[in-house]
């Protein structure tokens, strides 16, 4: 399946990606098929993706990017998505832990450390 590409993706796959034409078809047909949409993700995530998908587009999540795509298979754009998409949420009950390797280093259970 070869995906209809629009010139603006091309250019911003060699942009961001540094890939020639034919590469930026194969990874933007990769993505098509096994990229993620809103519906696959819970939470952030999807909220962030159907936010972005507007218009009739669709954002696909692949390989850290997001590939916006039309209702007809068209890449119509890509970018690089935010560092904190798809990365595991760390609570304390109700606030969140900023940094979570920080934290559990300074607040590990009693027992955890006897078996140290």
């Amino acid at each position: 399946m070869k995906p209809a590409v629009t010139k603006h993706s091309l250019l911003r796959s060699k942009k961001r990606l540094g890939l020639n034409k034919r590469c930026a078809e194969k990874v933007i047909s990769t993505a098509l098929i096994r990229g993620k949409t809103a519906e696959n993700f819970s939470s952030w995530e999807k909220t962030y993706l159907e936010s972005e998908g507007l218009n009739g587009c669709q954002a696909i999540a692949y390989n850290g990017f997001c590939f916006i795509v039309s209702r007809g298979n068209t890449c119509i754009t890509l970018y690089r998505l935010p560092s904190w998409f798809g990365q595991k949420k760390h609570f304390d009950g109700k606030t969140k832990i900023r940094n979570a390797k920080k934290y559990y280093k300074y607040h590990k259970d009693v027992e955890y450390r006897s078996y140290l």
